[in-house]
């Protein structure tokens, strides 16, 4: 009798082993409940009324089956109106199940195994799982801890090799909240001009500034892949509403073939209702928002000093403080376990890269009262 072959164990494919869930991930999955969570990096102000009445309309009265590939053409004009610098057809944009699937698509249609791309440290950690599972190699420029986590030139240019690929920029900045100036951006370009480098601008916080609105990358470099969605503009992270847009027209149908095949469309009703989030409406409440989150960003970072003796950085966008905690020891992971364990939820710097250890992420989507009670177990535990 013939003896059975030994199966080997599931083993994954070389491109995504390394590739785990981001510490954010496992700091949420831990939380005790009753938790006040200072690490969401979500809105809680709810989805505007009119947004809501349209979703529901376009359910009860409307047929909703499968949209094309890239989305409905009337919203996807709407899109390409939206940059009206750049000039775009509808065909030079791509809807997506929210902006982390753009991202994604972004680098899979760009990076080849070997290929550097360019992240900030600090920066949002999907973009280092998103390069490894293109086959791509992150390679971080720093944005100095001593400077605020302002934009450094020399720092960027140093980083840029005949491999790099990409780069990726992020405006207002997750975990920062600084925003990319004008000028930053016109260095950027002028540095990757002639090298045939494309550059990834994530501009899902862009509509929550709250010094001046921020810029566009791609009004400065014409080979910007813009990736990017409705998500924390208008509290419809649930909704699913992303895009790519560029004016690098095979970029972009390369991104629609991935997006075929992973998803075929996005959500046919967010994509319906989605089409009054340009209008006298949705605008005001943008503003509205930016509003409360810049209130509440001044009263968290007035309140850390005054009860916890702690320095927040001021953010000029996003809804981040980063809490300076070095004076505590700098260990970010052990102080957050501890503020974990009172039933308090903030991310440790290091979550973000190796430039911000010694920070805290610290969020101000909660209300006056809840961030009070926050700082409170804070204190507690200090």
């Amino acid at each position: 009798m013939t003896p059975k072959t030994q199966i080997p164990p599931f083993t994954p494919p070389h491109r995504l082993q390394g590739v785990q869930p981001t510490l954010i991930r496992q700091i949420f999955e831990r939380a005790l409940p009753g938790s006040i969570n200072f690490g969401l990096g979500e809105p809680d102000l709810p989805t505007p009324g009119f947004m809501r009445r349209e979703a529901a309309r376009v359910t009860l009265e409307e047929q909703n089956g499968y949209t094309s590939h890239a989305g409905l053409l009337p919203l996807r004009e709407k899109i390409a109106a939206t940059y009206s610098h750049l000039g775009l057809t509808a065909d030079q944009v791509c809807l997506t199940v929210g902006s982390q699937e753009a991202m994604t698509s972004a680098f899979l249609a760009l990076v080849d195994e070997g290929d550097e791309v360019l992240i900030p440290d600090p920066s949002f950690p999907a973009y280092e799982g998103c390069v490894r599972i293109a086959g791509g190699k992150p390679v971080y420029f720093r944005l100095p801890a001593e400077r605020e986590f302002e934009f450094d030139i020399g720092e960027f240019k140093s980083k840029i090799t005949p491999r790099t690929k990409a780069a990726v920029v992020i405006s207002p900045s997750n975990p920062t909240g600084k925003i990319f100036s004008a000028d930053d951006l016109r260095q950027i370009a002028e540095a990757l001009e002639g090298t045939g480098i494309y550059l990834i601008s994530d501009e899902i916080y862009s509509d929550l500034w709250f010094t001046e609105k921020p810029r566009s990358a791609s009004e400065f470099y014409d080979r910007t892949i813009i990736v990017t969605g409705l998500s924390k503009s208008l509290s419809m992270t649930g909704w699913r509403i992303g895009w790519v847009a560029s004016t690098q027209t095979a970029a972009v149908k390369a991104c629609l073939t991935l997006h075929g095949f992973l998803t075929v469309c996005t959500p046919t009703i967010s994509q319906k209702a989605s089409l009054v989030a340009w209008s006298p409406e949705a605008e005001a409440a943008k503003a509205e928002h930016r509003a409360i989150y810049k209130r509440r960003g001044e009263f968290l970072i007035d309140l850390l000093q005054s009860e916890l003796g702690l320095r927040g950085t001021s953010p000029e966008g996003a809804f981040y403080t980063m809490l300076d905690i070095r004076p505590l020891g700098g260990d970010d992971m052990a102080v957050a376990e501890r503020f974990l364990q009172n039933r308090v939820i903030t991310v440790p710097g290091v979550a973000f890269g190796s430039e911000s250890k010694g920070f805290l992420r610290v969020s101000f989507c909660n209300d006056e009262e809840r961030m009070t009670e926050g700082v409170r177990r804070m204190k507690e535990v200090l």
